[in-house]
């Protein structure tokens, strides 16, 4: 579920859409959580859809670390990429903003984080782009992302939470958020992470 304070823009041809925030979201806020509304489709369920729906995963699913295909049901399947996202993931079940995003600012994450199954050219703009995204980038880069999201987390009591209350495990963020357990690595997210790490 993506923060309430957002809404889909149409960008351009090439882009397509994207999603804004309608008003400032602080630093150490969820910015998207796994909810109960989310679709996650095992490689049985995504070989046994009708061809129609193939296209819709492939273009809007994610991949958690067990090999299934995350759907989000809301805008939260339209967050563009950049090498220098606004959210950054907190284990594979909610990304926290780890920079202030401005009302009408793009939200944008990591999609080197998502297990993607192939190369993918990015258009990003960003300073630092990578120019490509890579299914291994988690591997070489997760210790920087892990570095942004323990500095955002401090801000987490701060600022107002809307949507803590459909996190699956509200007592697992606080405990990160407080330091009393560490935040898992993005590094841990990758599906090959036990062969990798």
């Amino acid at each position: 579920m993506i923060h309430p304070d957002t809404e889909l823009r149409f960008i351009d041809d090439t882009v397509g859409f994207g999603v804004f925030a309608t008003a400032p979201i602080p630093r150490g806020t969820i910015v998207w959580v796994l909810c109960r509304f989310d679709i996650v489709l095992t490689p049985d369920d995504v070989r046994n859809l009708p061809a129609a729906y193939r296209p819709i995963v492939e273009t809007y699913a994610y991949g958690n670390p067990d090999g299934n295909r995350v759907l989000c049901w809301d805008h939260g399947r339209s967050v563009n990429h950049s090498c220098a996202p606004a959210m950054r993931g907190l284990g594979t079940q909610m990304e926290i903003a780890v920079r202030d995003i401005a009302a009408g600012a793009q939200l944008t994450c990591e999609y080197g984080s998502l297990n993607l199954t192939y190369d993918l050219q990015c258009r990003c703009g960003a300073p630092n782009c990578r120019g490509t995204i890579k299914p291994d980038d988690v591997l070489r880069l997760g210790e920087q992302w892990d570095r942004e999201v323990a500095e955002a987390l401090p801000f987490a009591a701060k600022v107002p939470q809307p949507l803590l209350d459909f996190a699956r495990d509200t007592c697992e963020f606080w405990d990160w958020a407080n330091g009393k357990t560490a935040v898992p690595s993005h590094r841990s997210n990758h599906v090959g992470a036990a062969s990798n790490i």
